[in-house]
C-alpha cells in the first residue's frame, strides 16, 4: 500500500454503549474518516447510544449478531458474509470480540487483522489466554494500550513480541480543556460552586469498584460534613451502588447521573477525579480529567501509574484500599493550592504526550504495516 494511500478499515466491537474503550473507538474512526479513509463500525451484541452520533456524521454503523462459542471455533456465516462484502483492507477488532472477528475476517480473505486490547474482564473464563493465543494466529498486529497489558499478552498469552505493540490511547485536548465550572452536575446536587465535589466517570461495573470509592466517602463524611459524590455513567451496578449508599448514609449527596452525551463539562464540575478500577489498561477517563484540569486520585493498577507518572501527576493508592483512598482525597479538598498545582502538572503531561493525533498516527501506520505485510506474502508466493 502506497503511502497516503485511502484505507477500508472495518472496526468490531460488541457495542456502543458509552465506556471508554468505545469513546476511544468512535473517536479514532471519526478521525480516520476525516483524513480520508474508509470507516464502518460492526457491534457483534447490540447497538448503543453511540451509534447514532456516528451515524449522523456519515460512519456506517452495522449490528451483525454473532451470539454464543460456536464463531471462537468456526467463522460466523453472517459475520464472514458481512466482511466480504465490506470488503475491507483492515479489519481492527476491540475487546470481547477478537476471536469471532479474526476467524470471520479471514475466512472472508480481509487482508489485514489488528486487535487492540483495552484490558481484562475480572470475571473472564479459565481459558481467556489460550483463546487470547488461539485469535493471535489470525491476527496481524496487537496493539495493547499499556506496557503492562503487552507483557501479559506476551508472557502469559504466549503471543510472539514481535507482534505486539502499545500504543497509548490518546484524547480530544481542546474538548477536554481547563475552564470555569459548568455547573451541570452542582444545579442536579442543588449545590454550590465552593461545595466539595469529587466523582467519577466510568460504566458502572464491577472492574470499576465504585463501591471501594462509596465507602471512602463515607469515611470522608466526618472529616469533611458538606462532601458530595457524583458518578458519571451506567451499567448492571446502578441499584446495589444506590442500595450501598443508602446503607452508608450518603443517599443526599450522591447523584448517580448515568449517561451524559457529553462528559467533558462533567470533569470541570469536580474537585477531585477518583478512579478505583480492580484492573485497567490505559483509562481514558483519567486522561479526560487530567486534561480537563482535574486533580485525580485512582488505584495504582495496569498503566494508571504510567499516566500519573508515578504519582508526581495526581495521586495513586493502594487498590481495595478504601481508608488510604479517602485520606488521598482528604488531602487535595484541603490544599486547594496543591490541587492547583496537580491539574497544571497533569494537563501538560497529556499534552505532551497522551494527544489524539498522535494515537490516530500510530494506527494509521499500523494499518500500512499490516497491510504490507500480507501484500508482501502474496508477491513471496506468487
Amino acid at each position: 500500500m502506497r503511502a497516503g494511500a485511502a484505507i477500508a478499515v472495518e472496526m468490531i466491537l460488541p457495542s456502543l454503549e458509552t465506556g471508554g474503550m468505545e469513546t476511544m473507538t468512535a473517536a479514532l474512526a471519526e478521525a480516520l474518516a476525516a483524513r480520508g479513509h474508509r470507516v464502518g463500525i460492526t457491534c457483534l451484541e447490540k447497538e448503543g447510544e453511540l451509534a447514532e452520533g456516528l451515524r449522523r456524521k456519515g460512519i456506517p454503523v452495522t449490528l451483525v449478531p454473532c451470539p454464543g462459542t460456536s464463531p471462537l471455533v468456526r467463522p460466523h456465516p453472517a459475520l464472514r458474509a458481512h466482511f466480504a462484502a465490506r470488503a475491507p483492507d483492515v479489519v481492527h477488532a476491540h475487546n470481547g470480540v477478537w476471536a469471532k472477528a479474526a476467524l470471520a475476517a479471514r475466512a472472508a480473505g480481509v487482508p489485514a487483522v489488528v486487535h487492540t486490547a483495552h484490558g481484562f474482564s475480572i470475571d473472564e473464563p479459565w481459558f481467556g489466554d489460550v483463546l487470547r493465543w488461539w485469535a493471535g494466529l489470525r491476527t496481524d498486529l496487537i496493539v495493547a494500550v499499556s506496557a503492562s497489558l503487552r507483557d501479559h499478552l506476551v508472557h502469559t498469552a504466549r503471543i510472539p513480541a514481535s507482534r505486539v505493540v502499545t500504543v497509548i490511547n490518546g484524547i480530544d485536548t481542546v474538548r477536554f480543556a481547563p475552564t470555569r465550572r459548568s455547573g451541570i452536575l452542582r444545579k442536579a446536587l442543588g449545590i454550590g460552586p465552593e461545595t466539595p465535589l469529587i466523582g467519577c466517570v466510568a460504566r458502572l461495573d464491577p472492574i470499576k469498584n465504585h463501591a471501594l470509592l462509596l465507602e471512602a466517602t463515607a469515611l470522608l463524611v466526618p472529616h469533611i460534613p458538606d462532601i458530595h459524590l457524583v458518578l458519571v455513567g451506567d451499567g448492571p451496578l446502578s441499584a446495589s451502588l444506590r442500595e450501598q449508599a443508602e446503607t452508608l448514609g450518603l443517599g443526599g449527596r450522591l447523584l448517580l447521573a448515568g449517561t451524559l452525551a457529553d462528559t467533558a463539562p462533567a470533569y470541570r464540575d469536580l474537585d477531585v477525579f477518583v478512579l478505583p478500577s480492580v484492573s485497567e489498561g490505559t483509562s481514558i477517563s483519567i486522561l479526560e480529567a487530567m486534561a480537563s484540569g482535574v486533580p485525580v486520585v485512582a488505584t495504582a493498577v495496569g498503566g494508571t501509574p504510567r499516566l500519573l507518572d508515578g504519582g508526581a501527576c495526581g495521586t495513586l493508592v493502594p487498590s481495595g484500599d478504601p481508608a488510604a483512598m479517602a485520606e488521598a482525597i482528604r488531602r487535595l479538598l484541603i490544599d486547594p493550592a496543591g490541587r492547583a498545582r496537580m491539574a497544571r502538572c497533569a494537563r501538560e503531561r497529556v499534552l505532551k504526550e497522551f494527544g489524539h493525533a498522535a494515537m490516530v498516527r500510530a494506527y494509521e501506520q499500523l494499518y500500512r504495516q499490516a497491510v504490507g505485510q500480507h501484500a508482501s506474502l502474496i508477491r513471496r508466493e506468487a
